[in-house]
């Protein structure tokens, strides 16, 4: 058998796999691309500044490389938490009775048991 065939039986096994855990197969097959796209771009400005380094002189292409690269870090990393923080903050005061008060405070928290709740002091 020859690489490609091996390769092509190994994303058949891996994407079958995924369908029989019940987890649609495109969301994590676009995890593992965007982590390997990732990783290209870390590992192309460490090498960028390894080789810029022992040059000792980075010209304006390394430069703008290293540059460009670090901006496509920061912004892959920085705004999907912060989309993230933000929409999870804006479900919990999601009315969807359109009664006034958010759903979160709605629901019934008596079952569970809440540290701050007031009881006997022993320290007295």
């Amino acid at each position: 058998m020859d690489y490609k065939t091996k390769i092509f039986n190994s994303l058949k096994n891996t994407y079958q796999s995924v369908r029989v855990a019940n987890i649609h197969p495109n969301g994590v097959l676009a995890v593992r691309a965007f982590i390997l796209l990732m990783f290209v771009v870390i590992i192309l400005i460490i090498v960028q500044f390894v080789m810029s380094f022992i040059k000792g002189d980075v010209s304006p292409e390394d430069s703008r490389i290293i540059d460009i690269g670090i901006k496509i870090i920061d912004h892959t990393y920085a705004v999907p938490g912060v989309l993230a923080t933000v929409i999870g903050l804006l479900m919990l005061w999601l009315d969807r009775n359109h009664n006034g008060i958010p759903d979160k405070l709605e629901e019934d928290n008596s079952k569970n048991e809440n540290i701050y709740k007031p009881g006997p002091r022993s320290d007295i």
